[in-house]
């Protein structure tokens, strides 16, 4: 059986099901629902369907797309997650995914608001990247993690949930301190202007970035207008500077740098995750 190259059409049961996805976010801590891999993802949602979140395994092997994808569609089915089905109208053989799959397939698809961080740390054996996206409803938020050997790891979450996690991805170590520690690239309220040109040329800046242990790009798009906004966020031992092109689409536009604390930090993702 091939994996089908559309999306299966959203039924009435399926909105029912990705509502109750958003209500098992739990009152404490938060509770993984659902682990699916790349070719698994690709065999639900059709091996030719352009992906918005990263693909690590199947990255690797571009050529084994569509038979990966029908092997993980055929996992699901021997699993019992997937069933076949028949139109009796048409006699067209398909399947239906059971209710937490086919929930959570509605919540990556039409979130209004689509949230991606992407963290990168060196290490000796080279660069290591974790991968959190957000799908941002009324009624709650999907966390979608991708881990390097590509497996998707799905938690539902309260906004306020999402927003503390997402806190974390940023500034892991604590390194942005309290509102009274913090202050501005350069030591001063306002912001830092500077071109990346500059950057590379020796700004003072440049060392205090290339000291950071991590660098986290944030990226949040707006499903109604495709308005997009992406910052980056350098995380150093003792300080966390934001940095923002203006007119990114520009050469070599001037960025505006400028230190967060806690408080900034969680504001930075409130405001990300809701993009209204």
């Amino acid at each position: 059986m091939t994996p089908a190259p559309d999306p299966a059409p959203f039924t009435r049961e399926d909105v029912v099901a990705a509502a109750e996805v958003l209500h098992a976010a739990a009152e404490g801590e938060p509770e993984l629902l659902l682990v699916l891999t790349d070719e698994q993802i690709a065999g639900l949602d059709g091996a030719d369907r352009p992906q918005f979140v990263a693909e690590p395994w199947l990255g690797e092997r571009p050529e084994q797309r569509e038979i990966a994808a029908e092997a993980g569609l055929r996992a699901l089915l021997a699993a019992d997650r997937v069933r076949e089905v028949i139109d009796p109208a048409s006699g067209h053989r398909g399947w239906r995914a059971d209710a937490t799959i086919a929930g959570c397939l509605l919540l990556r698809r039409t979130a209004p608001t689509f949230t991606t961080a992407e963290r990168t740390v060196q290490t000796p054996q080279g660069p290591e990247v974790q991968r959190v996206h957000h799908y941002a409803h009324p009624d709650g938020v999907l966390e979608e993690e991708v881990t390097p050997s590509g497996l998707h790891r799905f938690t539902p979450l309260r906004i306020e949930q999402a927003a503390a996690r997402l806190a974390v991805v940023v500034d892991r170590e604590g390194a942005a301190g309290t509102a009274s520690e913090g202050s501005s690239a350069d030591g001063t309220a306002e912001p830092v202007r500077v071109r990346g040109s500059e950057l590379a040329a020796g700004h003072p800046l440049a060392a205090r970035l290339v000291a950071a242990r991590s660098l986290v790009v944030l990226t949040a798009v707006r499903a109604e207008d495709g308005a997009v906004r992406q910052v980056s966020v350098a995380a150093a031992e003792d300080e966390v500077l934001l940095m923002e092109a203006e007119g990114p689409a520009a050469e070599d536009p001037p960025l505006q740098v400028r230190a967060l604390d806690a408080d900034q930090v969680r504001g930075l993702v409130v405001e990300l995750l809701a993009r209204d």
